[in-house]
């Protein structure tokens, strides 16, 4: 008998040591939404639904997670 499959772990919070990282290093980040539109700053803050992006020369934007299409780092 073979054994059964387990299931891999729902919660890894690998994204949460993700972006904790990048707020700690002010590493800049490029945000793509799925408007296609491309967002530009630096991490601030987040929680389980926002995330708060601060813009050089601009206003911190808030945006929610469920917009985001996916999120890279930028060349410094």
């Amino acid at each position: 008998m073979s054994k059964p499959k387990t299931k891999a772990p729902i919660l890894t919070l690998a994204e949460d040591k993700y972006l904790r990282h990048l707020a700690a290093s002010k590493t800049p980040i490029a945000i793509k939404l799925h408007t296609q539109e491309v967002l530009r700053g630096e991490l601030e803050i987040f929680d389980a639904q926002m995330l708060r992006i601060s813009q050089p020369g601009s206003h911190s934007l808030f945006l929610y997670k469920k917009d985001v299409k996916y999120l890279w780092e930028e060349k410094q």
